[in-house]
């Protein structure tokens, strides 16, 4: 799934977005294989955990780079973050496996939108503020202290 135009020339960065497409693709592959609700659900519980802390990282980048909209890319976070709240609300909610179905359908085309709409679009902006020696050296000290 990950393709190689998805880079945004930040090692640590790209290392977490081929992350997110390998949790998406184990979402895909689990509702295809029909695991249980409890495996489903794990897995959104993981999926989301990795954004939040994908979405720090990326963040606090931005604002070292001196990112000029990065108020405006935040926001965008923001809203990816409430999606999947409300989508993992939603299918723990849902009574029936049709309904459980229908949300995983909706999570699945969130999903493959934002990751690559995100990435090729508001993240691809980002990439020339990031394109220095300083930010490189931070992104890499982040990353291994996030990584412990």
């Amino acid at each position: 799934m990950w393709k190689p135009e998805y880079s945004v020339g930040v090692g640590p960065i790209d290392d977490q977005h081929q992350r997110l497409f390998q949790l998406f693709g184990l979402l895909m592959d689990s509702i295809h294989n029909g695991e249980t609700e409890s495996t489903l659900d794990r897995i959104f519980v993981q999926l989301r955990g990795y954004v939040i802390s994908h979405f720090r990282f990326e963040e606090r980048l931005m604002r070292k780079a001196g990112y000029a909209t990065l108020d405006e890319h935040e926001g965008l976070h923001d809203k990816i973050r409430e999606n999947l709240c409300e989508y993992r609300s939603r299918f723990n909610k849902a009574r029936d496996e049709e309904s459980r179905g229908a949300v995983v359908d909706e999570v699945v085309i969130f999903m493959n939108q934002w990751l690559v709409e995100h990435i090729l679009g508001e993240d691809k902006k980002y990439a020339p503020f990031m394109d220095t020696p300083e930010v490189h050296k931070l992104a890499e000290s982040y990353y291994h202290d996030e990584k412990g």
